[in-house]
């Protein structure tokens, strides 16, 4: 075997291991007037340490009472640090709305491994809570601040319409994992999260520069 070839072997074992023994970092984000003990947080921590995962779960003044935006994104770089490949982050309801905020404003040594949105609100009609979307987005840029975009949003949501998770998708480009009869995901327990979590850390992300992107000068002589 050539020189060459062994150390791209090398290279390819090496690789393999890391994915096989680094653990993965999920980090749950509640949702406004909320916390880490309410809805599906309590359990979905428990499965995910169940199955070897290492879970965060930052509590936030996401209330009308103390409503700070600057000041959530802070207790985020204080609880969260700094992101690194290996972090899924799921943010629920407005918690997936900060998660937006946070990639924005966090400086980054790493890409998050992947972003999932629950019930996300594109925009709201509470007067405590608009303020919040005063600051433009860029989706443009959004779109590189995570390797993967997951959208999870059931048709019978009354609090946040499907529409909003569709926008959502299309503008993050991101997958969009329409349920049924799942409401705004304030009860318990819901098997598609930890389901879809489950799938990305079984699925190695690897990107070469430029591989998703269209060749317009293949046909040139």
């Amino acid at each position: 075997m050539k020189k060459c070839q062994v150390i791209e072997a090398s290279r390819h074992i090496c690789k393999s291991f890391v994915l096989l023994f680094t653990v993965m970092r999920v980090i749950l984000i509640h949702g406004f007037n909320a916390s880490p003990e309410t809805n599906f947080h309590p359990w979905l921590k428990d499965q995910l340490h169940a199955k070897g995962f290492d879970v965060l779960t930052p509590t936030l003044s996401l209330t009308t009472k103390d409503l700070d935006l600057p000041a959530v994104i802070e207790q985020m770089k204080e609880q969260v640090g700094y992101l690194s490949s290996d972090d899924v982050i799921l943010g629920h309801s407005l918690g997936a709305f900060v998660i937006l905020q946070y990639l924005e404003a966090v400086e980054m040594t790493e890409t998050p491994r992947a972003v999932i949105m629950v019930a996300p609100p594109w925009k709201v009609s509470n007067p405590e809570l608009r303020r919040m979307f005063i600051a433009d987005l860029d989706a443009d840029v959004l779109m590189w601040k995570a390797r993967e975009y997951v959208i999870v949003h059931s048709k019978d949501d009354t609090l946040v319409p499907i529409d909003h998770g569709r926008r959502f998708a299309k503008a993050l480009k991101a997958k969009l994992l329409e349920v049924d009869g799942q409401g705004h995901f304030m009860d318990g327990e819901y098997p598609v999260l930890l389901e879809e979590i489950e799938r990305i850390s079984n699925t190695p992300f690897e990107f070469a520069p430029g591989e998703t992107l269209e060749d317009e000068f293949k046909e040139l002589p």
